[in-house]
Formats: structure tokens, C-alpha cells, sequence
């Protein structure tokens, strides 16, 4: 009698921790897709780096840049959302790319509910 109330205490407690776990993933804004993609080779320069996130991201708080490895930083307009969705964060390069390499793409955005999101991904060009 026990083992059972132990083993049905523990099945309630392991589905009440699994029950809570999607929703603290929606707290952060993962990255869902980018273009330039994610470790893509692209014959041509891009004019602009968009990304797209599962959650709306507040543009004021958030950051993108484009470093060539073993170069500069390539200088970009400002952050805007991409169409009317919010879960986007785009921007365009002030200058086509004229050195061809491989650029990792880093980004800190902030959901709408205030949780931070870092990270970073390579294209080559």
C-alpha cells in the first residue's frame, strides 16, 4: 500500500513539474529563423540581416551586429520589426559586403516580457 502511494505521489509531482515547463520556455524569445540562414553560404551580398523569434521582442533593448572573423564590424541601420511582426528584428547593412569571408551574426534581444535572449550564428559569404 505504501509503494503505491509513493508511486502515485511521484507520477503528481513528475506531471505537475512537466505541466510548468512549456510555459517558463515562452518567457525567452528563441530564434525560429534567419535570412541570412543559419550557417548558409550565400553567393550574393545581403542587403539586410533578418531574424525571427517565437516571441515578440522590444526593439529598444535589443542589439544585432555582423562581424567578418578576422575583420571589422559591418555598420547598420537600426533595429525594425520586419512587416507588422513584432517577433521580428531586422537590419539593413549600411554597405554591401565587399569582402568575401565568413560573418557570425550576434544578437541580445529582450522579450516583451523582459527576458533576455543572446546568441550568435555564421553565413559565409
Amino acid at each position: 500500500m505504501r509503494s503505491i502511494k509513493f508511486i502515485l505521489s511521484a507520477a503528481l509531482l513528475l506531471g505537475a513539474l512537466t505541466a510548468f515547463a512549456p510555459a517558463r520556455a515562452r518567457f525567452h524569445a528563441h530564434l525560429v529563423k534567419a535570412d541570412p540562414a543559419v550557417n548558409d553560404t550565400v553567393s550574393t551580398t545581403p542587403k539586410a540581416v533578418r531574424l525571427w523569434f517565437s516571441e515578440p521582442v522590444e526593439l529598444a533593448l535589443s542589439r544585432v551586429r555582423v562581424v567578418r572573423v578576422g575583420g571589422d564590424t559591418l555598420e547598420t541601420g537600426a533595429l525594425r520589426h520586419e512587416g507588422s511582426l513584432a517577433s521580428t528584428a531586422a537590419a539593413d547593412l549600411a554597405a554591401p559586403i565587399a569582402t568575401p569571408g565568413t560573418y557570425v551574426v550576434t544578437y541580445h534581444v529582450v522579450a516583451r516580457d523582459g527576458h533576455p535572449t543572446t546568441g550568435k550564428y555564421t553565413f559565409v559569404v
